[in-house]
């Protein structure tokens, strides 16, 4: 888990630091990749679900909402 990293944008970041406490891990992508990271659940199967967090979303409050809701909607967790 790379818990240092920080997203650019205030409400994607606080989605991000949600999703670790309920126990998601983030997984930063590197250079200059359009997906800034991947938040992954607590299942470490293949069955577990993800989340790709991108760098510059169209609306970043819409990419934080859908976040937050992968995560209330996760079956593993």
């Amino acid at each position: 888990m790379e818990s240092r990293a920080k997203h650019p944008n205030k409400h994607i970041q606080e989605a991000i630091e949600h999703a670790q406490s309920q126990g998601w891990r983030l997984t930063k992508s590197g250079g200059q990749a359009h997906i800034w990271g991947t938040v992954w659940c607590p299942d470490a199967s293949r069955d577990g679900c993800r989340f790709r967090i991108f760098s510059t979303p169209a609306n970043p409050e819409n990419h934080a909402k859908d976040l937050r809701r992968a995560i209330r909607r996760c079956q593993h967790a």
